[in-house]
């Protein structure tokens, strides 16, 4: 058996999840686990976008409006689409100990990654009308 994310009551507001990023140093990212898959896929939406772009192997706070969160880190790309890409994002385990939730798929807009250059090309390769980088939200 596993847990398969953490469940907070709903007296805590954006703000705490705000100061539980910062203080671990995590990028707070707010989504809403996917209704087919809500442990294991989640969708986050093009606003608001970190101010600087996330990068592979950074770390992750994923929250969603049911108060569910989810601590971990950017593994790798899956999936690069015109406007958004697809992330696994592997748990913490420092955040769960011997109790690790399943790696998850996050659905990301391009605006908030910086992709490695060989992505860079691949998109470049298959939407050749935008040019050498992804398009601006």
């Amino acid at each position: 058996m596993f847990v398969s994310s953490v469940t907070m009551e709903s007296i805590f507001s954006l703000d705490h999840f705000s100061a539980i990023a910062a203080d671990l140093h995590y990028v707070l990212l707010l989504g809403q686990p996917l209704p087919e898959f809500p442990c294991t896929a989640w969708h986050v939406s093009s606003q608001p976008a970190p101010s600087v772009p996330l990068i592979l192997s950074q770390h992750v706070l994923l929250v969603s409006p049911a108060s569910r969160m989810y601590f971990g880190h950017l593994r790798s790309i899956v999936k690069l689409e015109k406007s958004s890409l697809v992330v696994f994002v592997s748990p913490e385990p420092s955040a769960y100990g011997p109790f690790l939730p399943d790696t998850c798929h996050v659905h990301l807009p391009l605006s908030f990654i910086s992709l490695p250059w060989m992505c860079q090309i691949q998109y470049s390769v298959r939407f050749p009308t935008f040019g050498h980088r992804p398009p601006a939200p």
